[in-house]
């Protein structure tokens, strides 16, 4: 019996070790099991979308700079596209019968594709704002109007608003095309013109046709480019533009005094007429993405498959 009962921690150590043995695997291949289930149960988690790049309007409404934006809208509000479910790309479609006439940059006939169309706006359109002048009246009165939003009465076309087209696969990359210069005037107390295009490269001169001084302050996301006093009779100030973005234009001296420039790394951009026509070519066949910057209105985006060659004609109307 002695002896039975010194051999009894032995045998509880064996049984102990088997159940050790036996339940550890198990209990390791039940949680391989589970594991993916409970994981998959989970909510709040979207593979797709932890993985993905945000929409070019995501970038551009971001409140911090990102080296891949082009432009900042002056006004937080994307407006969807009519005729287009969220999320949804749709081709655009040539059409025979539209009034849509192709602007300065089509090429008949041409071997490489032509985005051509017109940027609408069918809402209201608020009255100018009238601002009372303090200083140097002679020269910009004592009222100054001030129009941030305005539609051609007859074709909905609305002016001064920059569309521009990613670049894709075989397009021109930054630097391909001679960049055209830049010419901003200061006259009557306003910029002329109050929105541009350009491109990075491209030479800008800002002169001074007033009587009067003025400063001119040019900022990109609230980070000064330059800021120089422009004397009455004074040169023009010229300077090579090195960083895409949207460009503020302000004047020190004169609060009421804005403009803006955007400044893309490709050519394909336009800005539409005072009929809101635009037309971009050179871009390479595929899915595209289409983006649309207005003062007032805001960015609006939308993409559009475009074919081995010939015209495409795409119009994008704010809502």
């Amino acid at each position: 019996m002695l002896k039975t009962m010194l051999d009894r921690p032995s045998m509880y150590s064996s049984a102990i070790v088997r159940l050790l043995m036996i339940g550890v695997p198990a209990i390791i291949i039940g949680l391989a099991y589970w594991s993916p289930i409970l994981a998959a149960s989970q909510p709040g988690v979207n593979q797709d979308e932890t993985g993905r790049q945000g929409t070019v309007a995501q970038r551009l409404r971001s409140p911090a700079p990102e080296p891949s934006r082009k432009f900042l809208p002056a006004q937080e509000m994307v407006p969807p596209i009519a005729g287009q479910p969220s999320g949804v790309p749709s081709p655009a479609i040539s059409q025979s019968d539209s009034e849509v006439v192709p602007g300065r940059s089509v090429i008949s006939e041409s071997t490489v594709p032509v985005i051509v169309g017109r940027v609408l706006y069918r809402g209201l359109v608020p009255a100018p704002t009238r601002i009372e002048i303090d200083r140097d009246q002679d020269v910009c009165g004592t009222i100054m109007s001030l129009t941030s939003l305005a539609v051609d009465a007859a074709t909905h076309g609305l002016p001064d608003a920059v569309v521009h087209v990613e670049a894709g696969p075989g397009m021109a990359p930054a630097g391909g095309f001679a960049a055209a210069p830049i010419v901003v005037r200061n006259r009557q107390c306003r910029f002329h013109p109050h929105v541009a295009a350009a491109q990075v490269g491209s030479e800008t001169g800002t002169f001074n046709d007033d009587p009067v001084m003025h400063s001119t302050n040019v900022t990109i996301a609230n980070s000064t480019v330059f800021n120089v006093a422009m004397l009455a009779g004074g040169p023009p100030i010229k300077k090579r533009l090195k960083k895409a973005g949207l460009q503020m234009m302000t004047c020190n001296l004169h609060k009421f005094m804005r403009a803006y420039r955007l400044v893309f790394d490709d050519p394909y951009f336009d800005k539409t007429t005072e009929t809101g026509q635009y037309s971009i070519a050179g871009v390479s066949p595929g899915w595209r993405r289409v983006t649309v910057w207005h003062e007032v209105l805001g960015v609006m985006e939308k993409d559009v498959q475009v074919p081995e060659q010939g015209t495409v004609v795409l119009d994008l109307e704010y809502k």
